[in-house]
């Protein structure tokens, strides 16, 4: 049972006579009157804030919030508020400090660092039963919205905050993979293209990794192209249905200045349908924003109200960054709008690994009903088939050939005890892996994933998983002779029932004790480009991983041709290149087969075990399916425009970059600035390597 919030309201009214601004403090219906006066240091902040551009070094922010609580927390307030903290106790509630600041001079400053006490410090920003929170005026909030699946994220960003969002993305993955959330990425999109994503939904969060810049007229725009006008924000997002939180994160930075423009807008964007922003008053480190939201929006996603959701986050930050930047994020609420969302059943936490479903060969709809029945008939207790594994596309009793390699794998939901699969299948022997030409591999009946586990041998996995060690090596082009590393993501073709596997996985490193970085490329555009960096390499000596689209290898063939004979692996990167979580499952998977039929059958070689998603956009449900078509699915640790900003990076933390993937596009610039990139890699004593060599 959620606990009933009791407000403790603290109003800041504008300066009339004298240096005071006048204070109001209420309680249920006690109301206490004080004067609040700020130091020289903390109006001159507030002065520089006010100027063109709304920006100032930070200082010391533990001495600023020292400063602050000193000033608003005067004796008479103090007592009101333990008063207050008593008779919430003795009623079962919490107390919610809600600030109403009208001057606009003081607004800007960063309350949320607000600190009472030296030797015991008391910040109540960072307390569940006293969450700091800033209250809007404006219509009554509408009702929580009722969900009953994941929390769906759509994030965007501008052209140089792509380290960012895949910060984001990373720091998210967890709760991904358990089906909590389900995040959307777009890398600096059009209006046209966040519109039609807010449409086509649903989306709950918006995040926003983008600068906002105030105009001549101090109207809050959010910067998202690198040309192209200011987006007004606020005219988007009037006709978004079902969004309830948007969170204004900002660009990247060091934690060192705060600015107004990013509030301000968040102020703006408050309404009965969006009851609730945040926004960072200042640019934290790309790393330190994601690992805010991965706190906040893991807190909202198990049913929590969103201003002990944000307090969640602040925590974060001090545990996580030292401390720097933690009372950057700004909450701004409707009265009464702090729960956001009403799930309908708590929100399922899967472990970390998913028990996966067996894959028979040669089996249609009749066969699974079959099956399903007599394991009802035993005690089993089966579950029913999910609409992923109904979307297969056979109907009852319809008989299907057996299964060849790149057929869409039939599936049983998983627990069914192997004694009940009593499907006779060939299977090969379990021999000593040998090296084999990938035409010698027998075709399998499925496919599943794996992550390696410490002294796993092929042998062994070929025996859990019902595979075959020489299958697994030549697949993975591993050399089987050589030990597996530990958590080395492998795809396995599956003979006959076996241990489950371990689902819908999307990499992004390689290995972190090797100094090698992967050079991939995502192709789908012309073919001059893909000559222009088959030259930069060649020059060098070098070999990256090609991710390709159906369509294009159909439109070039020659080209596609020439990645495979200089040595380059290659990679599926779907037909046509949409958004994944867009079309289906049975959209999906047409994409894939399609795509990998293309390949095959004009360079001679299969795509698997790479495939990258499109616009990096998947959910569970597409991970999982790549994982049956025989893929393991690869993000990356840069694209073209964050590289430079990641190779900064990678010279302060060098063995963090170790097994780094960078992704870089068909473009001329990306040609251009390849040899430059290379050099640098070299200086840092990072081998640019495959993406095969950099898993190893």
């Amino acid at each position: 049972m959620r606990q009933t919030i009791a407000p403790f309201q603290i109003s800041i009214g504008p300066r009339t006579i004298g240096d005071a601004y006048p204070v109001r403090a209420r309680f249920d219906r006690a109301e206490t009157p004080a004067e609040l006066l700020l130091p020289g240091g903390v109006l001159d902040l507030a002065a520089r804030l006010g100027q063109a551009g709304g920006a100032a070094p930070l200082g010391d922010p533990a001495a600023l919030g020292r400063a602050l609580g000193r000033a608003l927390f005067t004796p008479a307030i103090r007592d009101l508020l333990l008063r207050a903290a008593k008779d919430a106790a003795q009623a079962g509630a919490r107390l919610q400090l809600q600030l109403q600041i009208s001057p606009t001079e003081l607004a800007a400053l960063p309350w949320e660092w607000v600190t009472v006490g030296v030797t015991r410090a008391w910040s109540p920003a960072l307390r569940d039963d006293y969450a700091l929170v800033r209250v809007g005026r404006g219509p009554r909030p509408a009702a929580p919205t009722p969900l009953a699946g994941p929390l769906c994220i759509l994030a965007i960003g501008a052209a140089n905050e792509a380290l960012q969002l895949s910060a984001l993305e990373t720091a998210l993955d967890d709760a991904a993979r358990a089906g909590r959330v389900e995040l959307r990425v777009l890398r600096d999109p059009a209006p046209a293209a966040i519109e039609r994503a807010l449409m086509d939904g649903p989306v709950h969060i918006l995040h926003c990794a983008a600068p906002v810049a105030l105009t001549e007229r101090g109207a809050p725009r959010l910067l998202l192209r690198r040309e192209g006008e200011p987006l007004d924000l606020s005219g988007l997002l009037a006709d978004a249905r079902g969004l309830r939180l948007v969170t204004l994160a900002g660009p990247q930075g060091d934690a060192s200045s705060i600015g107004v423009a990013a509030p301000t807008l968040a102020t703006t964007l408050l309404s009965a349908e969006l009851p609730a922003t945040i926004a960072f008053c200042g640019a934290l480190p790309a790393r330190l924003s994601a690992r805010f939201a991965a706190a906040c929006y893991g807190q909202l996603a198990a049913g929590l109200p969103v201003d002990l959701a944000v307090t969640a986050g602040r925590r974060a930050l001090v545990e996580d960054g030292a401390g720097r930047g933690w009372g950057m994020a700004q909450l701004r609420l409707l009265p009464g709008g702090e729960q956001l969302f009403a799930f309908r059943a708590p929100p399922r936490r899967a472990p970390a690994r998913l028990p996966r479903s067996l894959i028979l060969a040669g089996a249609g709809a009749a066969l699974v009903g079959a099956v399903l029945l007599g394991a009802r008939a035993i005690g089993v207790g089966a579950p029913p088939l999910s609409p992923a594994q109904a979307q297969s596309g056979l109907g009852a009793g319809q008989a299907t050939p057996p299964l060849q390699a790149g057929d869409p794998a039939m599936v049983l939901p998983s627990g069914l005890p192997p004694a009940l699969l009593d499907t006779p299948t060939a299977v090969p022997s379990a021999t000593p892996a040998q090296p084999v030409a990938p035409g010698d591999i027998p075709a399998p009946t499925g496919y599943a994933t794996y992550l390696t586990q410490p002294d796993d041998t092929l042998d062994g996995i070929a025996s859990r998983m019902g595979s075959e060690p020489a299958a697994i090596a030549t697949l993975n082009m591993l050399d089987p002779r050589a030990p597996l590393r530990a958590d080395r993501p492998l795809v396995i073709p599956v003979y006959q029932p076996g241990e489950a596997g371990a689902g819908g996985l999307v990499i992004r490193r390689g290995n972190p004790a090797e100094r090698k970085v992967a050079l991939t490329f995502d192709i789908e555009i012309d073919d001059v480009t893909l000559y222009g960096i088959l030259d930069v390499l060649r020059a060098r000596g070098l070999r990256g991983t090609f991710f390709v689209t159906g369509r294009w290898v159909q439109a070039f063939p020659d080209a596609a041709r020439a990645i495979v004979r200089d040595g380059h692996e290659i990679g599926n990167h779907s037909l046509t290149h949409p958004f994944f979580s867009r079309i289906g499952l049975n959209g999906a998977a047409a994409e894939l087969e399609q795509s990998e039929r293309i390949i095959k059958e004009t360079t001679g070689v299969t795509a698997r075990p790479f495939f990258r998603f499109p616009y990096g956009d998947y959910t569970a449900d597409t991970a999982a399916l790549v994982a049956r078509e025989g893929y393991v699915a690869y993000h990356w640790s840069a694209d073209d425009s964050a590289i430079p900003g990641w190779l900064d990076w990678a010279a302060q933390h060098p063995s963090e970059a170790n097994g780094g993937i960078l992704l870089m596009h068909g473009r001329h610039g990306t040609i251009e600035a390849m040899p430059g990139w290379l050099d640098r890699l070299a200086a840092l004593g990072l081998q640019p390597a495959t993406l095969g060599e950099t898993l190893r």
